[in-house]
């Protein structure tokens, strides 16, 4: 298969036309007048289209073979209606979205572009429904076929069940025009919102919704058996129904649709939906689809993802780890060459994650320490990627974590603690793990005083804030007072291997606090009771913190059966293997020895477990050759040596536990072959060079050069000013070997700008006490931003620079090209002119304490 370089910039030429397209489009787009209550940086259509892609698609490379003809007569409509649908199938929901519009911009009253912008919505009902209603009033001028699909799809969306607001948890009750509601590709991954309550009456609409849609598909399909289209989107839609409790009850008639699919057009982007249909179940039937899912839509990232699934499910981590590696190249090329920030893409985070999981089954611990800090050092945003949300953030903590505690990276551990990394909000319970993580350490790199030391320090601090709690209890109900109950872990369990349960000595306490038992209360004691419920929740969590490195401190002094009895309740901070390995040192070889085989046969394709298990008995038949089970552990190390001399191939060198297999291999198994190279396949397909798919990192791109007027600030003395600008910050030349923040606003007439301006001028000293410049650009004219400033309420100390021809806003992507309109940005440039951080859409970007932290943050990654 010959390179395919994906990441080439779209052509002068395509891009001018797009956008002139999609700017003509404005005055036939829609007959009637913009609304005169529109808010700045709002669509002038409609709520739906606020939300989603604002900037010209374009025809990218990769986007599969996909042709549905459709009732356009427009040749280059037709093209990005192609495309739309074939993203559509790579579940690029994002930018389906956006070809779809580009298609409306073209040829804007037909129905069926506004069909493809609904789907392309179909996990945001709501705003699905938007779209749609912008179809059906386009309806007229369709194809009967068409018209089918829309009617279907409205049926599907259209007042769509949702619990009452009154049911709603407090934070989801938000007025519609101020609400972000996010499709698929751009969902807030904070993962702190709580769903809506929804009952059973809801869910039994829902579900009946859906089946009818499937079945309205499968007329469709019985009516134009030649549409794979149709197809292939009723299997999609039978498989999504499941979701719904709808059991699938015959995959193989899914299956042979699929193939009937794929007899029409080998290349079909549907070979995503096999790998779903059997995933969990069949995996071996998606082999196929595996190889061919990449290549069939090879410019979109999530195509060759789900590849990584089938492999993962037949333990061939490192043609998953492949695949996710290819994905996540083709998420970073498109990231640099449309100026995405990392996160916004969907499936982005769960990707690399899951790539170094595989990593580390394959062992390549290195690649996987690497990869969770880049994860960790990416842009983080309040709404997509939060350090407590479901982004890279978070995720890359979780398997720096993992990374170290599978393969003992005990020295790294010591330097990470103190860095950026793992630096964590003091007085939280993830400070309280780093430090927990910090006596670990110290212990494993025989620095015994100072795990002494921070073990009673965190016992302390426990102690501390149980009597906080109850003080305030007693102080609360008036009660007399009583001493509190420390209760400390004085005894591990009298078993010497117990499953991982829950700590003995103290009661389990939820992080969530419960909101409903104080709902009838004044604020203040609400506030009260969250106090005293987050410090309760963290005293629980510092008590398995400190009974870990209790474990940690007996194996250390040689009570190893203490080690292993306190670690069945340090849940997932000690892993079963160190606990192997602790029981094996306390002499107890049998039990280590069945654990270790439970290990063992349940990692069917990991070289780690492969190379311990050999370990383990191997010791076992030094220590104790005269036992009746040495001749089923002979048994045993030779099972694992045998895998491991399969699998360590991929490993890279150094690993301790690898070599000590293969040494014991040239005594117990001398004859035993190590492979040093992957094993041949003849079902992974056309596989391309990786570099041709995109860099191995996202990189930050160059910001663009920008040049403006005499800023307002120093040509007329601001209202309140509170300091002198030292400096011309009218241009980015002047700017250069500087980091700045620009805020681009829409003019003293949008007061949401306003409000903006206002949050952040007062914190311009705290900016340029961290190094950082702060610049905003309005949309007016030099006149105009003079006149407003004048009229101004406040402290402007910002600079203001006048951009009335929209060219620095339209160089940073702040720009509506569908409605030839701008948008709210705010964007954190380095010193090396790189755009680290933005912010760009219809509403401004107001948490200025956030940006300086993370700005700071931003400049102190590598």
């Amino acid at each position: 298969m010959p390179a395919l370089l994906f990441y080439k910039p779209l052509s002068v030429g395509l891009y001018a036309y797009c956008l002139l397209s999609a700017t003509l489009a404005l005055a036939t787009e829609d007959p009637k007048e913009p609304a005169k209550d529109a808010n700045p940086g709002h669509s002038f259509h409609a709520e739906a289209f606020n939300e989603g892609p604002r900037q010209a698609a374009y025809l990218m490379q990769g986007m599969g073979n996909v042709h549905w003809k459709i009732s356009t007569p427009n040749p280059m409509a037709q093209r990005f209606f192609d495309q739309g649908i074939s993203q559509l199938h790579g579940f690029w929901y994002f930018e389906a979205e956006r070809s779809f519009r580009q298609a409306a911009s073209i040829d804007p009253d037909r129905a069926i572009f506004y069909w493809g912008m609904a789907r392309a919505n179909t996990e945001n009902p709501e705003r699905s429904a938007g779209f749609i209603e912008q179809a059906v009033k386009r309806i007229e001028k369709t194809s009967p076929l068409e018209r089918r699909l829309i009617e279907a799809w409205s049926r599907r969306v259209k007042d769509w069940p949702q619990p009452p607001a009154e049911s709603m948890p407090q934070d989801e009750k938000t007025d519609d025009k101020k609400s972000e509601n996010k499709d698929a590709s751009k969902k807030p991954t904070s993962g702190n919102k709580k769903k809506p309550n929804v009952t059973d009456e809801i869910r039994d609409k829902r579900k009946e919704r859906f089946k009818s849609y499937a079945r309205e598909l499968d007329e469709m399909v019985q009516d134009y058996p030649e549409e794979i289209e149709l197809k292939a989107m009723l299997v999609l839609q039978l498989w999504q129904n499941q979701s719904q409790g709808h059991d699938i009850q015959s995959y193989t008639a899914i299956d042979s649709m699929l193939e009937d699919i794929f007899r029409r057009n080998p290349r079909h982007p549907a070979h995503h939906f096999r790998i779903h249909l059997w995933d969990y179940r069949k995996e071996k039937l998606a082999i196929k689809a595996a190889a061919e899912c990449g290549p069939s839509a090879p410019g979109i990232a999530h195509m060759w993802h789900m590849p990584g699934h089938t492999y993962s499910r037949l333990h061939r981590y490192a043609d998953a780890a492949w695949q996710q590696e290819a994905s996540a190249r083709v998420d970073h090329a498109h990231m640099i060459r449309d100026r995405v920030m990392p996160d916004q893409i969907h499936n982005f985070a769960h990707n690399n994650e899951w790539l170094i999981r595989n990593w580390l089954n394959i062992g390549r611990p290195s690649d996987a320490l690497a990869l969770s800090k880049n994860m960790i050092e990416l842009p983080r945003h309040p709404k997509y990627n939060s350090p407590t949300g479901n982004g890279s953030s978070s995720l890359g903590r979780q398997r720096l974590l993992q990374t170290i505690r599978t393969y003992h990276l005990w020295p790294q551990a010591a330097e990470l603690v103190d860095s950026i990394y793992l630096k964590a909000t003091e007085g939280s319970t993830r400070a309280d793990e780093v430090q927990m993580l910090r006596g670990i350490a110290a212990f494993e790199t025989g620095k015994k005083d100072i795990a002494e030391s921070i073990l009673q320090s965190m016992k302390d601090l426990r102690r501390s804030l149980i009597i906080e709690v109850e003080t305030a209890n007693q102080v609360a109900d008036n009660s007399k007072p009583t001493p509190p109950k420390l209760l400390e872990a004085s005894d591990a369990p009298k078993d010497l291997w117990g499953e991982n349960r829950d700590l003995s000595f103290v009661d389990r306490v939820t992080q969530d606090f419960d909101q409903n038992k104080w709902k009838d209360k004044p604020k203040e004691e609400i506030d009260r009771q969250k106090l005293l419920h987050e410090k309760n929740y963290r005293s629980y969590r510092l008590a398995s913190y400190i009974n870990t490195l209790e474990a940690y401190r007996a194996a250390h002094s040689g009570d190893y059966r203490q080690a292993v009895r306190r670690s069945s309740e340090a849940r997932d901070t000690i892993d079963v293997w160190q606990r192997i390995l602790w029981a094996q040192a306390a002499g107890e070889h049998e039990i280590a020895i069945a654990k270790a085989r439970d290990a063992f046969n349940g990692s069917e394709g990991e070289v780690l477990p492969s190379a311990l298990f050999a370990i383990v008995t191997h010791r076992a038949i030094e220590s104790n050759p005269q036992s009746k089970q040495v001749d089923q552990w002979k048994q045993d190390r030779t099972r694992s040596l045998e895998r491991c001399a399969k699998l360590a191939w991929s490993c890279e060198p150094g690993i301790p536990w690898i070599q000590e297999a293969k040494q014991i291999a040239t005594g117990a198994s001398p004859g035993l072959a190590w492979q040093t190279s992957p094993p041949e396949t003849k079902d992974l397909g056309d596989r391309p060079v990786l570099d041709s798919l995109g860099p191995v990192r996202w990189v930050p791109s160059t910001a663009p050069s920008w040049s403006l007027g005499t800023p307002e600030i120093q040509r007329t003395t601001p209202i309140a000013s509170s300091e002198p600008v030292a400096a011309v910050l009218n241009s980015s030349s002047n700017l250069r070997g500087k980091p700045y923040v620009m805020i681009l606003y829409l003019g003293f007439g949008c007061l949401h700008c306003t409000e903006q301006l206002k949050t952040f001028s007062p914190k311009l000293k705290a900016f340029k006490d961290a190094g950082i410049e702060v610049v905003a650009v309005s949309t007016e004219d030099a006149q105009s931003l003079s006149d407003g400033l004048k009229r101004f309420d406040g402290t402007m100390n910002i600079p203001l620079l006048a951009n009335a021809d929209l060219d620095v806003f339209k160089s940073f992507r702040c720009f509506d090209d569908f409605e030839g309109q701008p948008l709210h940005g705010t964007i954190f440039v380095d010193g090396q002119g790189r755009i680290r951080w933005q912010d760009i859409g219809y509403e401004p970007f107001t948490d200025a304490d956030f940006l300086l932290d993370e700005a700071k943050r931003l400049m102190a990654t590598p």
